[in-house]
């Protein structure tokens, strides 16, 4: 019972966090346990733990006397030090995975093809379909996972666990329509970190990965600069 209890909670999160990155409700937005476990037909427990979970991942925010609300997306100062954190960790983990290098090639270029494929679907069905967006930042993901399977540091896999949870809310940013998505760039510019991996070059591998965490950033700034007008316009 206890596992599949585990399962439940995991399901109703994955649910919950769907409809977040869907932006289906807007930033302020009240989000009723009652209500959530009605739609999803599950008991309220299930529905209050995944809340707690997703709290910590600030996508969701606890407000006294409302209950669970939507959190607003990252604003640029939490954009510039969470990337910061990202190039710090992901660099430890890359350099360190060059002990294992002909594993580490072999998984970053089957993540890097996946990637592609993932892709070429939204290619051909257009990045509004949220379903495959989502896709597209679990294979993102996936690449810069590599580093972390391949650097034997089990406390370098808890760091970046912890900051994949405040990524989830970078992506809201990029739901913003067919004008902001990234993903044929982002697919390139982890081609060059794969590429000087292949290569063996150690230094550059660091240096490209740096360039990709930086462009990341540089795309995104102008992105939560025209949401934050936005919403200070209809205010």
């Amino acid at each position: 019972m206890a596992i599949r209890r585990q399962v439940l909670r995991d399901e109703v999160e994955e649910l919950i966090l769907q409809r977040l990155l869907e932006s289906r409700w807007a930033p302020g937005s009240r989000l009723s346990i009652d209500g959530l476990a009605r739609d999803l037909e599950v008991s309220p427990t299930p529905v209050r733990e995944a809340m707690v979970s997703l709290e910590r991942s600030g996508l969701v925010e606890y407000v006294a006397l409302r209950g669970y609300v939507v959190a607003p997306p990252l604003d640029a100062a939490h954009m510039r030090e969470l990337l910061d954190a990202r190039k710090v960790v992901e660099s430890a983990a890359l350099g360190r995975a060059f002990t294992e290098w002909e594993a580490l090639v072999a998984d970053l270029d089957q993540a890097h093809r996946h990637h592609a494929e993932v892709l070429e679907r939204i290619d051909a069905a257009g990045p509004e379909d949220y379903a495959l967006l989502d896709e597209h930042f679990r294979a993102d993901w996936a690449f810069h996972r590599v580093f972390f399977a391949h650097a034997d540091n089990r406390y370098l896999r808890t760091m970046v666990e912890n900051l994949s949870t405040y990524s989830h809310r970078m992506r809201q940013t990029w739901s913003g329509g067919p004008e902001t998505f990234d993903g044929h760039i982002a697919h390139e510019e982890h081609g060059l970190i794969l590429q000087k991996v292949r290569q063996h070059h150690h230094d550059g591998a660091l240096l490209a990965l740096s360039a990709h965490l930086d462009a990341v950033l540089g795309r995104s700034l102008p992105v939560e600069e025209s949401v934050s007008g936005a919403v200070g316009a209809d205010d």
